[in-house]
């Protein structure tokens, strides 16, 4: 039987569409056109913007520069004038995967000179040029783009992107909540498999034998276990985060952040339970974790800003007594390609609007017990849509 998740298309008029917008929005800002850079390879949090345009994803890992042989390899550029058709630099040769015409495509091994030179044919080699992927692009691969290119005015405009992909159409919804559900069967038979005597990497392994033959793809297991009060002590590893070799114990809590990708969009949530019998100061903090993010989701409707869903959880997190610490101070963001705008920190302004699809997280700790809880929501014309699924209280 075939267990990959069935596959959501999204057509190539929108693929389209999304490109037009990206090009109206620069030429609105003044610039000549857009160079976006993607790159994947493996890594699962740099090819957002090069998917939203292209559906586009190399699966040539990242590899140094070899001169005169092949450069910028993992890396991808689409090449997006205001006034002429765009050009997509790639360094795989499956051009049947791309929602583009064949004739945009360009596959190379050296995939900066290429671009260099699909610039220079698209009439970018002067003015003010945006790049859209400063945080993807190389320091070497950026240096060589101006040496050769002396007479562009590079210009930061990441938000161009950012404000197009925080609202997502209807079949990236359809495509989110295909991740998210196939997400909250994951952590369900993670926690199946969280009982006395199992390895944290043995825990991931049950998630993994669901999630690997639907076609899905990891991107992090946030775990631990440990015990509170007086002597209370933690156990996680951090390379990787399942590594740690002390198995579980009756008596401890465990908790699992997990978030991975299906068919590009990411699903994104976490768990906690009791290994064994629940003692009373493991469900306070677990329930105290869900208050928080669940206060969050009472808040979120159209017109209210970001910054006002944070601080409801916040609110709600003083009124418990939780300490505002902790490694992400945030209550969440938004959930795409990647993560995505909003940020749910106090004082964003960024109003909701239907569309936009947000993941509210808690981690609280306090007097060694830990309690964690991570859901997806669809933001709606009436207010907000949960499509996480998984099961809350295991006590």
């Amino acid at each position: 039987m075939n267990r990959t998740a069935p596959r959501i298309d999204i057509s190539p008029a929108e693929f389209a569409e999304r490109r037009r917008k990206a090009a109206a929005l620069a030429g609105e800002e003044g610039l000549r056109g857009l160079l976006v850079c993607g790159r994947g390879g493996g890594g699962v949090d740099r090819y957002g913007d090069i998917a939203y345009l292209t559906d586009h994803y190399t699966s040539f890992p990242y590899i140094p520069d070899v001169e005169g042989k092949w450069t910028g390899r993992a890396h991808s550029f689409l090449i997006l004038p205001t006034a002429d058709a765009p050009r997509l630099v790639v360094d795989s040769p499956y051009r049947d995967k791309i929602v583009m015409p064949p004739e945009e495509i360009l596959v190379t091994d050296l995939v900066i000179e290429t671009t260099i030179a699909a610039l220079k044919e698209c009439g970018l080699a002067l003015g003010r040029v945006g790049l859209v992927g400063n945080d993807t692009i190389a320091l070497s691969m950026f240096r060589k783009l101006a040496a050769a290119l002396p007479h562009v005015e590079w210009v930061d405009a990441d938000r161009i992107l950012t404000r197009l992909r925080a609202i997502k159409s209807p079949s990236e919804i359809e495509r989110l909540r295909a991740a998210s559900r196939l997400g909250s069967r994951m952590i369900e038979a993670m926690m199946e498999a969280a009982v006395p005597g199992a390895t944290h990497g043995e825990v991931l392994k049950a998630g993994l034998d669901l999630l690997i033959p639907a076609g899905g793809m990891l991107y992090n297991s946030f775990m631990a276990s440990g015990t509170g009060g007086a002597n209370g002590r933690a156990v996680r590893a951090n390379f990787p985060t399942w590594s740690s070799e002390e198995p579980l114990a009756e008596g401890q809590w465990f908790r699992a952040g997990i978030s991975g990708v299906l068919q590009g969009y990411y699903f994104d949530l976490s768990r906690s339970r009791p290994i064994g019998l629940a003692q009373p100061e493991q469900v306070e903090a677990f329930e105290a974790a869900i208050a928080v993010v669940e206060a969050g989701i009472a808040a979120a409707r159209p017109g209210i800003t970001a910054g006002e869903v944070a601080e409801a959880g916040i609110r709600k997190q003083e009124e418990l007594g939780y300490p505002l610490t902790g490694v992400f101070l945030g209550l969440g963001h938004g959930v795409g390609l990647g993560w995505d705008s909003p940020w749910l920190n106090p004082g964003e302004p960024t109003k909701l609007v239907p569309g936009m699809v947000l993941c509210l997280e808690k981690t609280l700790s306090r007097g060694g017990y830990l309690g964690d809880f991570e859901e997806t929501v669809v933001v709606t014309e009436q207010g907000v849509e949960r499509i996480t699924d998984a099961l809350v209280r295991r006590w």
